[in-house]
């Protein structure tokens, strides 16, 4: 198999096991202040401890999966054939079998719908390296290359189309609420900017003139990342170009957001390993 779709694999694999390891800090968090194991939990309501037992249970699988999933990564990368495809194609079915049972513990975000995209792309691209024969090898690369020019597009009319975000309005609402968050003890969220420095930046004119200006390269970035992952830009430049914006939004983001950039950046470098323009031409 192609070094990108071995490549998306274990971006796939570092994805489900580090969402796994945030459903089990949480369980344990909870666990550890509350001991009665009930919680409010925003659109579940007060939530028994019978909840966070499966989600934990349901973490466990994941990690399981994500072991496994490694493992035919790199099997596959050492005997490539069609018993290594076979194993890489099924560790992802059940990684996304896993995300279909995750919608009953959480509401479906972007970092959900990306793991389960990716992980059915990964599925295709196994199936047809094993059963389609080499006129299907590409139909994993292909699928990724439509449903990430349908991710980046959309969320980058989203962003042109919202006033508060192209103002620079939203990265500045987040840079507070981060550096809010860090100075409580939130380890999610990186101790940058300080409290102090930003109180002082808040008071200045420039501080908003850059993210103005920030938030208009960023959506520029994501509807230009949309269409370059169709093949209208060669592999090297659009891999850079999802590396720097999901590294950028890693600055400005929670650390829970590690699974949904690697599962995005993923889907990117398996749409690289066969663009639909290429599929087309």
């Amino acid at each position: 198999m192609s070094t990108a779709v071995l490549g998306a694999g274990l971006l796939l694999a570092v994805a489900v096991v580090w969402h796994a390891g945030i459903v089990m800090a949480d369980a344990r968090a909870v666990a550890r202040h509350y001991p009665d194991g009930r919680v409010y939990r925003l659109g579940h309501g007060w939530t028994p401890p019978s909840f966070f037992a499966g989600y934990r249970r349901l973490a466990h699988a994941m990690l399981a999966a994500g072991g496994a999933l490694a493992i035919a990564c790199a099997g596959a990368r050492l005997a490539p054939g069609r018993g290594t495809a076979a194993a890489l194609g099924g560790c992802a079915a059940a990684v996304l079998a896993l995300m279909f049972a995750n919608r009953r513990y959480g509401s479906v975000r972007y970092a959900g719908v990306c793991l389960a995209l990716l992980a059915g792309c990964l599925t295709v691209a196994g199936a047809a390296r094993t059963v389609g024969g080499p006129a299907w090898t590409g139909a994993g690369g292909a699928l990724a290359s439509f449903f990430a020019a349908q991710l980046y597009l959309v969320a980058g009319l989203r962003k042109v189309r919202s006033r508060h975000f192209m103002n620079g309005g939203v990265l500045l609402d987040n840079l507070t609420y981060n550096a809010a968050q860090a100075a409580a003890g939130n380890h999610d969220f990186l101790p940058w900017p300080r409290r102090t420095a930003l109180s002082a930046l808040l008071l200045r004119p420039a501080p908003r003139a850059v993210c103005r200006a920030v938030a208009v390269v960023t959506a520029a970035g994501e509807l230009l990342l949309g269409l370059a992952v169709l093949g209208l830009l060669p592999a090297p430049a659009v891999l850079a170009l999802a590396v720097l914006l999901h590294a950028g939004f890693l600055l400005v983001s929670p650390l829970r957001i590690v699974p949904f950039a690697a599962a995005a950046t993923g889907l990117v470098l398996l749409a690289t390993s066969h663009p639909m323009l290429s599929a087309l031409l």
